[in-house]
């Protein structure tokens, strides 16, 4: 894959593998984690009650959206290297692990690994105008990502 010249990252240098396969046709591809934070305030008489600071809460929402065209030979529950096909979310029998793979100018790459990854959602849009193309739309729920070294 050919790494694009330019300071601005691009989606052209992503690439995303589970299991140790390629899954391609994705046209988004969106993680996310948040946190709830707890703003604390000073109770006292001489001050104007504002925020004394804010606590981070744990963390939640470790979540990624990935949107795929469907394909004949490899529809998006067959494309995740698990070896079969999922007809039911509770087909899904072991987590996946899931790598995001950035080239960067200069022959560096950057990975990072989504550890404990199940199938939270899983659905089909079918539509007779526009692109008359199906698209796949799924969640996928991780415990952990890290940089792989």
């Amino acid at each position: 894959m050919p790494v694009p010249q330019t300071s601005t990252r691009t989606d052209h240098a992503l690439s995303i593998r589970a299991n140790g396969v390629t899954i391609g046709q994705i046209q988004d591809w969106a993680p996310s984690q948040g946190r709830t934070i707890t703003p604390t305030f000073e109770i006292n008489s001489a001050t104007s009650g504002e925020v004394y600071e804010n606590v981070p809460g744990n963390i939640q929402g470790l979540t990624i959206t990935v949107n795929r065209f469907d394909l004949y030979k490899k529809k998006m529950e067959e494309a995740w290297g698990v070896g079969y096909s999922m007809q039911m979310l509770t087909d899904q029998t072991k987590p996946l692990q899931v790598q995001e793979k950035w080239l960067n100018p200069g022959s560096s790459a950057e990975v990072w690994i989504y550890t404990g990854c199940w199938f939270m959602s899983l659905g089909r849009n079918h539509s007779a105008s526009g692109e008359r193309i199906t698209k796949v739309q799924a969640q996928l729920m991780y415990v952990k990502k890290y940089r792989a070294s």
